[in-house]
């Protein structure tokens, strides 16, 4: 067995290093945070090869002193904390003292850097964390530091680095998140001595984020501000209709520290919930601020992961603030269901379908023959549907009221007038508002009423049920049997009563009054479903079974619907808490203003 023996300074820096300094991207974090720790108002980054040849950081802080530079390339040398006190309150980005010297053993380190008290600058030249000569340099009050040939020294980290192209864009993904963090600095990014990214200093946080999240974000984002005790919730959130694949562009920041949470992206989601599709990633930028004291940054080397002394209440006012945000939003709804979709027509000499976007050559359309002929009186049904009452009631009901119902309504605010004008395809009910066009999807609308019906009875437990004529039998898995055993009593309490009925077999005995008697093994499955995918009990899958019979109980599309029909939906939907989302997250209407329609139709370019 080998001796012990304490490794070589230059061999413990490299070892540091692959923490610290994982690519490119990772030692600009690093650089900046410095920068903007020294009170820089305006920070340069210039890379050339995505970081692999150079990186350059260059900014107008307050400098080092000449014993101050020659200090900071040692390990463990820090200006940020003294005490083991100071290490459980940190307020700066940087503190544990090895960005620099890890930084430098894996490149040819450069840094200048000069303090407003003196004449002159300090040049400090290493290779492969040797120092190679120090000397004076005229410079501006600041510091600038040149990163070469990283990982030179190490070609089995260089190997691992992906291309240019997936390195530069890791940097911009860095200083762009830096630069929402800290609004009022200024950033330039320079990419192969081409300016990619401009961030005037002196921005507040919303002028920001629009620049950042790029342009589906204008006129779809919305303030958040949120207190609770002494968690402060600020930032932006996006449309539900504005998302993305992935959770990049969600932004997480912790006293100005861009980290990332599992905990406090669920409370995005929470914020969220039945305002977005499953799959679906909102954007947005979350600024927490608590007592410094209330969370521990020093976790990992990276300092991209916190843990909160008191989790959760922080969790809770991010979730809460998001939806407040998102709920205040809701209350102009035209602009908030502005349809982000194009209009299109039929062309049959373009593969049937041709945008109406502004083009060099405007497009000819070939309209079908059926657009002349004489319409024949469309097929209304004449069966009221059942929304929150039993059938026999609205039966009951309709033998009292007028046969005609006008096409006016009161819709989604007192003053705001919503006049239907009828059905197309079965699906969409087509009203007009305030000079916009509204396309209201039937089925989301109505799956929305049922789900607010159901949950409502649930908690106030005041949960009718019906009874089946004929009790329908499942036959289930040894599996899926084990499983719906575990949540017979809930299913019961939601209205929902199921039975053994020997070995794997079960029978549905009765129903909630909302729902219909189609597809109840379907609707067993699904919720059963839902359990085995991983949701445990206390991860929602109460509201994920009400989500499902909501959605069996709902109208489906290519349903004819009469005018009162129609009007008494959009009146139940306006009662509802979260109109304009079914519980899926789906969109309920969309609305097209008069500046929209003018366009497409040419009237403006």
């Amino acid at each position: 067995m080998a001796k012990i023996r304490i490794l070589p300074e230059i061999l413990s820096n490299q070892i540091a290093a692959g923490e610290v300094v994982q690519r490119p991207a990772s030692v600009v974090k690093e650089l900046v945070e410095n920068s903007i720790d020294a009170g820089a108002t305006r920070i340069t980054v210039e890379i050339e090869k995505g970081g692999k040849s150079l990186i350059r950081i260059s900014d107008d802080g307050c400098g080092l002193a000449r014993d101050e530079a020659l200090l900071s390339i040692e390990r463990y040398a820090t200006s940020k904390i003294f005490t083991k006190e100071d290490l459980f309150s940190i307020s700066t980005f940087g503190f544990r003292g090895e960005a620099l010297p890890s930084i430098a053993s894996v490149s040819r380190f450069c840094l200048v850097s000069r303090t407003s008290a003196s004449d002159i600058g300090t040049k400090i030249e290493m290779t492969g964390g040797k120092l190679v000569r120090v000397s004076d340099e005229g410079a501006p009050c600041g510091t600038l530091v040149e990163v070469k040939h990283l990982f030179f020294n190490t070609p089995a980290r260089q190997k691992f680095l992906k291309g240019e192209s997936t390195e530069a864009g890791h940097i911009a993904d860095a200083v762009s998140g830096l630069a929402l963090g800290n609004p009022c600095v200024g950033f330039r990014l320079f990419l192969n001595k081409r300016l990619v990214k401009n961030f005037p200093p002196g921005q507040d946080l919303f002028q920001r984020s629009l620049m950042v999240l790029g342009n589906d974000a204008v006129n779809q984002i919305y303030p958040i501000n949120g207190l609770e005790g002494m968690v402060s919730v600020t930032g932006v959130c996006a449309n539900p209709g504005v998302t993305r694949s992935t959770s990049n562009r969600i932004y997480l920041f912790v006293n100005n520290r861009l980290v990332y949470d599992r905990g406090v992206v669920a409370a995005v989601f929470a914020g969220y919930r039945g305002r977005i599709m499953k799959g679906r990633f909102p954007m947005g930028v979350i600024c927490v601020k608590l007592p410094y004291d209330q969370v521990d940054v020093n976790v990992h080397p990276s300092k991209r992961e916190v843990k909160f002394l008191l989790p959760g209440p922080v969790y809770q006012a991010v979730g809460q603030a998001v939806g407040n945000a998102l709920e205040k939003a809701q209350t102009n709804v035209l602009a908030y269901a502005k349809g982000s979709g194009k209009l299109t027509a039929v062309n049959q000499g373009r593969k049937g379908i041709e945008s109406l976007d502004p083009v060099e050559k405007e497009p000819s359309f070939a309209l079908p023959r059926q657009w002349f002929e004489t319409p024949q009186p469309p097929q209304v049904a004449q069966t009221v549907m059942d929304w929150n009452t039993t059938t026999r009631d609205r039966q009951a009901e309709n033998k009292t009221e007028s046969a005609f119902v006008p096409p006016g309504l009161t819709a989604f605010g007192p003053a705001a007038q919503m006049r239907v004008l009828g059905q197309v395809m079965g699906t969409y009910i087509v009203a007009e508002k305030d000079n916009s066009l509204v396309l209201i999807d039937q089925h989301a609308a109505h799956e929305r009423v049922v789900y607010e019906a159901l949950k409502k009875r649930h908690k106030t437990l005041d949960v009718q049920s019906q009874d089946l004529l004929v009790p329908e039998v499942l036959d289930l898995t040894h599996r899926e049997a084990d499983v719906l055993l575990t949540i017979l009593g809930e299913l019961s309490d939601m209205g929902l009563r199921i039975e053994p009925f020997g070995g794997t077999c079960f029978v549905i005995k009765a129903i909630p009054s909302l729902l219909d008697e189609k597809n109840l093994k379907f609707l067993v499955l699904e919720i059963i479903e839902t359990l085995m995918e991983g949701q445990s009990l206390k991860d929602g899958w109460r509201d994920s079974a009400l989500i499902s019979m909501a959605c069996h109980g709902a109208i489906r599309a290519n349903k004819p619907m009469n005018i009162r029909e129609m009007t008494r939906l959009l009146e139940d939907l306006e009662r509802c808490d979260t109109p304009l989302h079914c519980p899926h997250g789906r969109p309920t209407l969309i609305a097209f203003d008069s500046v929209q329609m003018q366009k497409l139709f040419k009237r403006l370019v």
